[in-house]
């Protein structure tokens, strides 16, 4: 069963990618926070002391994961394989120069930007102001290595999961950071 899933899926990303990298990166980007919660809430906590999961985040993570990130992701990835075709180091150098300097930023600011809108806050700007130089830091550590690996070794069809899989890590340390 879950091979036959694992096929339908592998089509769908074939025949459609933007649905099935979106399909893929939501449930990663969830899975991430879903994980968090459980850590904070359920795993770090005193048997009587235990949260419910906040199902309002857990939905707002979804939205951004499925509807909005992996979108701008496809998008800037299709644009870099077009400017910079292939593997060879020159153009992996220039992809992760624009990604981190470009990609990143923009990304970071739509998660934030976003994340705030969904939650209903008046000043759109103010936790990216009080988080964007840290979080911009943290994730230079994180995907610049991430990104020499996805640029250097994966086909370009392979970007937008690859990257899903990485956030598995990277939101886990997004979300520490936006719950401070």
């Amino acid at each position: 069963m879950l091979h036959r899933a694992a096929g339908a899926l592998k089509g769908l990303i074939a025949k459609r990618p933007i649905i099935g990298n979106g399909i893929i990166f939501g449930g990663l980007y969830t899975s991430a926070e879903f994980m968090g919660q459980t850590f904070n809430n359920k795993i770090s906590r005193p048997v009587g002391e235990k949260l419910p999961y906040d199902t309002d985040t857990l939905a707002r993570y979804t939205f951004m994961g499925s509807c909005v990130l992996p979108h701008s992701l496809w998008a800037f990835y299709k644009v870099l394989d077009a400017k910079f075709i292939g593997n060879a180091w020159p153009m992996v150098i220039s992809k992760l120069t624009i990604d981190a300097l470009l990609v990143t930023p923009v990304n970071l600011t739509i998660f934030y930007v976003g994340m705030s809108a969904l939650e209903g806050k008046e000043d759109l700007l103010a936790e990216w102001r009080q988080k964007i130089f840290k979080t911009f830091v943290t994730a230079s550590v994180f995907w610049v290595p991430a990104s020499l690996i996805n640029f250097k070794f994966l086909p370009p069809q392979a970007r937008v999961i690859y990257v899903g899989i990485c956030q598995l890590i990277w939101v886990s340390i997004l979300c520490a950071i936006k719950r401070e």
